[in-house]
């Protein structure tokens, strides 16, 4: 995607990349924009259902940051449409009444809550809801979670290095393309 924008737009183009074959082809792309879709209408709601809840915990930062970055999403969808000449406003006016009600009232109401649950913690010092100190300590419980750290950080290693391999093998001259072996019925 070559554009004569500014230099957001440059940079926006060189992080997309869609002349990448990364993108595959028609179907693909469309798929992949609708699971990236997907993603992101989650990824916002899930970050609202979590700032709620740690704004009634009377965490401050924590809600702040999750509502940032669900507006940095959607003010990076609504820019980069619209330099390319798609209104999102418009393509959100047109979905069906419940699911603009719906959606409505999850974000809305979720910045709502946020907001006065910080407001709250502001004004009293603390949060709505009080949770009893956990020490998890050396016993079992402690151990648990230090197992599952570790655990979690290890499999986490395993499969980025697993990833480098698959790639590294795929990216070897005369190495199948992806999908041909499937290809042969």
């Amino acid at each position: 995607m070559t554009s004569t924008h500014g230099a957001r737009d440059r940079a926006a183009a060189r992080l997309m990349a869609l002349d990448s074959a990364s993108y595959g082809d028609e179907r693909e792309r469309a798929v992949f924009m609708e699971a990236t879709t997907f993603g992101y209408t989650l990824t916002s709601y899930v970050s609202i259902g979590i700032a709620v809840v740690t704004a009634l915990l009377g965490q401050l930062l924590l809600p702040v940051l999750l509502m940032l970055v669900v507006g940095l999403q959607s003010w990076a969808t609504i820019w980069y449409a619209g330099r390319r000449g798609v209104d999102v406003s418009e393509l959100a006016f047109r979905a069906e009444p419940a699911m603009k009600r719906t959606t409505g009232a999850i974000v809305f109401g979720g910045f709502a809550v946020v907001l006065a649950a910080l407001a709250c913690t502001i004004f009293t010092g603390h949060g709505l809801i009080d949770l009893p100190a956990v020490d998890i300590g050396s016993g079992a419980l402690g151990s648990m979670v230090k197992g599952a750290v570790v655990g979690g950080g290890g499999g986490l290693l395993v499969g980025a290095v697993a990833m480098a391999v698959q790639n590294r093998r795929r990216a070897r001259p005369g190495a199948p393309a992806e999908g041909e072996a499937l290809a042969e019925d």
